[in-house]
């Protein structure tokens, strides 16, 4: 029976008055909870007392208001200050010009010129902007050194060499060599220059020049500051440092190696051979001490043409820095092309696909299309107990890329509907990781020969830091490979090396998917089969859509409603889902 009377009595329920006295009590649990979380974790902070001020009784309040006031406008007036300099710097003006643009702008507000005044005249005109201040090229006495083309094609440049200089990486030294290239440049000076010394500890450095000298001379080579990959994201600066050029660990050693090669009355030709992003261009640069070829750089995928990577050969002429007047010329390569092996099986096409990829890490591999398979390698070949430390995650079986993944998912909070961990999602950070240099790797040689180091090369490893100081760094993750193998495929002789400066992004991708050996990149087109080529370019697109649903969760489904008229009856019947008639 509906309630007729009005409700006189606001006094509540007993259901309702302990309903309000647990919220109070669990709002007080959760409180208390929270303020020994932050006391554990080192985060409260005490109150601070209100500074009470000066009492009006103290005689000397007036001077001390007064200096408080004079400290105070003195911090105003130097951040002020700050801002000038700041803005002046990015701008290229002068502090003065900041501060004081109209200082040279003198108006005559009275001047008419007979007509009567007409509304305009008060209004000042706009002042003048003054002209940015281009940067000021240092002056080098030395002249220009000129870049001509270089041969057509690796056949030619190996008969035109007097001497192959091998560029390797440090990180995995074995899996830069090349044992079908050695075959063919037999009869020639052959030298190992152990590059990108910096991204490994100072044990596995003197192991694998102990190692790589049983067959070759190795010379361990860092290039100079100012080619030195740059970081993704930098900070803005206020000011430009000017990089160094001459600051190249193991030049010496080079140019002291390729002098004893030097045959006397003719011009020493060197051929620069190594995988793609070796840093061949780079050690060029860095022997020249100036800025020629173009280098490779991750945060150049911002732009319009994307990674710079050498498409073709490229010769120019330096002089020994000791002897005056005698010159060596220097070959710029591409990287090598190696010959599609067809008789394989599939498991071994996706093995040397992804050994490829990560060995010449071109480009954003994050953004491949199947990151599954990059990662796989890796955790086959990474130390469990580093991959546990570098990412903080607990115990996996040895060589489960699974159960690795669905930690990493749960460390990072990628945990689709219904639980679901998004392994895909994990793996692309590995990958940016590894594409980044954040992922630090090192190799040991196989067997771990005596290191015995030769006194040019203990400054250089005294530089380097060791593992222990490595695994503390904050940006690095410390992990160590098991040691790749030399390759043993053949490799592209006779393939003409195509020019193609102005090729964008997307047009690589789309090119190098194509199942034809193409030489329009730097060692990366002919790859093991077709796969091996294909799975760098045409899976790292920037703009691919098909790579939003992994990242992304699915999209709602709507929900529909039919209404069926149910056979022997007058009512209707409502029905979610398909649109069904019974």
């Amino acid at each position: 029976m509906p309630r007729i009377r009005k409700k006189t009595s606001k006094r509540g329920t007993t259901h309702q008055r302990e309903k309000l006295k647990h919220k109070v009590s669990q709002g007080r649990k959760k409180a208390k909870k929270q303020v020994r979380k932050a006391q554990a974790a080192g985060t409260t902070h005490k109150k601070s007392k209100k500074d009470p001020g000066i009492p009006n009784n103290f005689p000397y309040k007036d001077q001390i208001l007064a200096e408080v006031a004079e400290s105070r406008r003195q911090a105003a007036e130097e951040k002020q200050q700050r801002k000038a300099e700041k803005r002046a710097a990015l701008t290229g003006l002068d502090v003065e010009d900041v501060e004081d643009p109209q200082k040279n702008i003198n108006i005559d507000e009275n001047q008419n010129d007979g007509q009567g005044f007409d509304g305009i005249m008060s209004i000042r005109p706009a002042p003048p902007v003054p002209p940015t201040k281009k940067p000021v090229e240092p002056l080098t006495s030395e002249p220009a050194i000129p870049i001509t083309q270089g041969p057509d094609s690796l056949r030619e440049v190996l008969q035109k060499a007097d001497v192959l200089l091998h560029v390797v990486d440090a990180r995995d030294p074995a899996a830069g060599l090349s044992e079908a290239l050695f075959k063919e440049a037999r009869g020639k000076d052959i030298i190992l220059l152990v590059n990108k010394i910096d991204c490994v500890p100072r044990e596995s450095l003197a192991s694998w020049l102990s190692y790589l000298r049983l067959t070759y001379p190795a010379l361990p080579f860092r290039v100079a500051e100012a080619f030195l990959p740059s970081k993704p994201n930098p900070p803005p600066v206020s000011k430009k440092i000017p990089v160094k050029l001459d600051d190249a660990l193991g030049s010496d050693a080079v140019w002291q190696q390729l002098s004893k090669a030097k045959k006397s009355g003719e011009e020493l030709v060197v051929a620069l051979t190594g995988v793609t992003n070796s840093g061949k261009s780079a050690v060029i640069n860095s022997l020249a001490r100036a800025d020629l070829l173009p280098i490779y750089n991750l945060n150049s995928t911002i732009s319009a043409k994307g990674p710079h990577t050498t498409t073709s050969a490229s010769e120019l002429v330096l002089e020994f820095p000791d002897k005056k007047g005698v010159n060596v010329r220097l070959i710029d390569t591409p990287g090598l092309e190696y010959v599609r092996a067809e008789d394989v099986e599939e498991q071994e096409k996706e093995m040397a696909r992804a050994r490829d990829i990560l060995l010449r890490s071109r480009g954003r591999i994050d953004r491949l299309k199947d990151p599954l398979f990059a990662v796989e390698h890796i955790v086959s070949r990474a130390d469990t107990q580093d991959l546990m430390l570098a990412y903080s995650l607990p115990a996996f079986s040895k060589g489960d890329p699974a159960s690795f993944l669905a930690g990493m998912a749960r460390a990072s909070g990628l945990i689709k509907k219904r639980g679901v961990l998004d392994h895909a999602g994990a793996a692309r950070i590995v990958l940016r990781d590894w594409s980044i240099g954040k992922f630090a790797r090192y190799t040991m040689p196989p067997g771990s020969p005596t290191t015995s180091s030769s006194a040019n090369n203990e400054g250089i490893l005294a530089m380097l830091k060791s593992r222990k100081e490595l695994r503390k760094a904050e940006d690095v993750k410390l992990v160590r490979l098991q040691p790749g193998d030399a390759e043993k495929r053949e490799v592209l002789l006779d393939d003409v090396w195509v020019i193609d400066e102005e090729v964008g992004e997307n047009e690589v991708d789309e090119d190098a998917g194509n199942e034809e050996p193409t030489g329009d990149e730097d060692g990366d087109g002919a790859e093991q089969g077709s796969d091996s080529e294909n799975s760098e370019e045409e899976n790292v697109d920037d703009e691919d859509e098909e790579e939003v649903p992994e990242l992304l969760p699915p999209p709602k489904r709507k929900r529909t409603v039919s209404f069926a008229v149910v056979p022997g009856k007058g009512k209707r019947q409502r029905r979610f889902g398909k649109n069904v008639t019974q």
